[in-house]
């Protein structure tokens, strides 16, 4: 397995998940470079909640589990399940999701179990139809091209995923 396709993965479950729930993809690419946000990284995804308040718990949610989505994806596609917590290349995902949790519950103890029990729902539904399928073309579609744009992505989503 290569660092591309794994990067690929990733950055499907990330999108596949965020569309699911409701938001759009902006972009995806198989690099990203450090800005305001985020450090340099293997790769990145920008998806879009429109006008929301972020300061509701089910926004929270939604936005823990697009981050895990990316982890997740991965862990399916190697085979392996490996804790975003423990794992490089995840830790940042892991802290990402862990700060936004936490402004669910004020306790690390709940928030660390509230986020393993969102990647155990995630890793059980995103092996199914339609959200593998969609995973899979959209990773070939990144690895093919290194960047999507969001008409790119809202195609191959709007194939597999009905809203």
């Amino acid at each position: 397995m290569d660092d591309e396709t794994l990067t690929a993965y990733h950055e499907s479950g990330h999108a596949v998940i965020g569309y699911a729930l409701g938001g759009k993809v902006d972009s995806m690419q198989l690099w990203g470079e450090a800005d305001d946000y985020l450090p340099e990284r293997f790769g990145d995804c920008r998806v879009n909640w429109g006008k929301v308040s972020g300061n509701t718990d089910w926004q929270r949610q939604r936005e823990i589990m697009t981050i895990l989505a990316g982890p997740v994806a991965e862990m399916i596609y190697r085979g392996e399940k490996l804790h975003p917590a423990t794992y490089g290349p995840w830790q940042h995902d892991w802290q990402t999701a862990g700060a936004i949790g936490l402004e669910i519950t004020r306790d690390p103890v709940k928030c660390t179990r509230l986020m393993e029990s969102i990647i155990v729902e995630l890793h059980r539904h995103m092996q199914k139809e339609p959200c593998w399928p969609a995973i899979a073309s959209l990773a070939d579609e990144l690895a093919a091209h290194e960047m999507l744009e969001e008409e790119q992505v809202a195609e191959v989503l709007g194939f597999w995923m009905a809203r």
